[in-house]
């Protein structure tokens, strides 16, 4: 098959799905099996063979991905029902003060962040960022832009979100190098969309709401415990610092102690992702659940009530998996990736710019994400990276599906609906932060390629 006719089923095949997703309103997950079915057909795959390339290409990225999607999911909902975001809320506006009400909001969402799903972790700090508003006055928007900011500022760029861990699973980035580049993009992203909201609340108030109704909507349900205590803002700290910590000390240690040290084994094994995350979610259960009076089927209704909302996703990103599975095998992505090579754009650039038009296209980051990874995947190869180098484009094509976020993506309505703004408004507020907080990650995973460059 010749490589234009390639080009031609790669572009097809991603205008399939932004016209499904967007137009015909179909599931991603039924959207990208569906695609990567018929590009298979399409490219001239033996029939008997392509079953089995779908079920490849799924279970290659679940195998992972699956795991810890699911464990950072229940270590965050142990966290919700401890009580421990509000403590950690609580803490912070009790630190930093009325006045910096705003900031205090947004390293609330930040920290809280790193193991939730961005828009259930939003419906969680719900009661407590209209309690701040309420008791501050002013615009609500500046109190709602800098913790939605910070959160999807998290959730695109730091595993164990799932589009950064599909992706990375994809390009076959390390994943502790991923979190590493994905903190330290973060916290940048995080400040700027904090700075850009004050200028902006100021010029497009939107009044505090008298009513919270709609967190009644939210997606993880009601859940009560026994508890009659609340933990300590350094024990909850703990349960998010602890996997992290494992997942980078895992990494640091097999480079300082290089790979034949006895101990690089050990750490590599307790600072594996899933291994990590499960350490983490058994020393939450313990410090915030039995230690404060959960029963076991306390313990096992928090877990239990953490999986649902993780189905849809895992089986999205499967499908992603399925999706990219089939660009490489048919010899799709080879062809996009030299036609991507030959355009001169630098690989941080490229991949950026290609995640943040598909998430503006198409509306969800996650599935930018998945989209995205499986065009840049053999321009890596063929350009020899480093793993470090690797790790920073997850992180940059991470960074471009934070922006454009509009009127396709649920996160835009859930913001909008939630804090009663306007969609006018929510355009020239929402999607402008999401969208310079996505160039701001661009520019440091940008400096951080240089530095690196320069030293390999």
């Amino acid at each position: 098959m010749t490589t234009t006719t390639l080009l031609l089923l790669g572009l097809g095949s991603i205008a399939a799905i932004l016209l499904l997703i967007i137009k015909g309103k179909v599931h991603p997950f039924i959207t990208l099996m569906s695609v990567a079915l018929v590009l298979a057909l399409a490219a001239g795959i033996p029939l008997a063979e392509v079953a089995p390339l779908l079920i490849e290409g799924m279970g290659s990225t679940l195998g992972s991905v699956a795991l810890i999607v699911t464990l950072g999911a229940i270590l965050g909902r142990i966290i919700e029902v401890s009580g421990g975001a509000d403590v950690l809320a609580r803490w912070l506006l009790n630190t930093f003060g009325e006045k910096r009400a705003p900031f205090a909001l947004g390293a609330t969402g930040f920290i809280f962040g790193i193991p939730v799903f961005v828009d259930v972790g939003l419906i969680v700090l719900i009661p407590i960022i209209f309690g701040v508003a309420r008791r501050l006055q002013g615009s609500m928007l500046k109190y709602a832009l800098p913790i939605a900011g910070a959160m999807l500022a998290v959730h695109c760029v730091v595993p164990p979100h799932p589009g950064i861990v599909g992706g990375s699973q994809l390009l076959s980035a390390d994943i502790g190098l991923v979190m590493i580049f994905g903190l330290i993009a973060a916290v940048p992203m995080w400040l700027v969309a904090h700075f850009v909201a004050k200028p902006l609340a100021a010029r497009n108030f939107v009044p505090v709401s008298a009513s919270d109704t709609l967190q009644s909507v939210g997606g993880t349900g009601a859940m009560s415990v026994t508890s009659t205590r609340t933990p300590s803002v350094l024990l909850v700290l703990s349960t998010i610092v602890l996997p992290l910590a494992l997942i980078m000390g895992g990494t640091t240690f097999s480079v300082v102690l290089g790979a034949e040290n006895p101990l690089t084994t050990v750490f590599s094994l307790v600072g594996a992702s899933h291994v990590a995350l499960l350490i983490g979610v058994i020393y939450a259960a313990g410090v915030l659940g039995f230690r404060f009076g959960w029963s076991r089927d306390d313990v096992e209704n928090v877990i239990n009530s953490a999986l649902p909302p993780v189905a849809a996703v895992i089986l999205i990103t499967g499908a992603g998996g399925m999706f990219g599975y089939s660009l490489r095998e048919t010899g799709v992505a080879e062809a996009v990736a030299d036609l991507l090579g030959s355009t001169g754009l630098p690989i941080i650039f490229l991949g950026w710019l290609l995640a943040i038009v598909i998430r503006g296209a198409q509306g969800s980051a996650t599935v930018a994400m998945l989209t995205t990874a499986p065009l840049v995947a053999p321009l890596l190869t063929s350009m020899s990276l480093e793993p470090v180098q690797i790790a920073l484009v997850a992180v940059a094509i991470g960074a471009g599906t934070m922006g454009l976020s509009h009127v396709n993506d649920s996160m835009f309505w859930i913001w909008s609906r939630y804090f009663a703004v306007p969609v006018s408004t929510s355009l020239k507020t929402w999607t402008l932060v999401s969208t310079v907080a996505s160039v701001t990650g661009l520019i440091v995973v940008w400096i951080m390629w240089l530095l690196v460059s320069a030293v390999l």
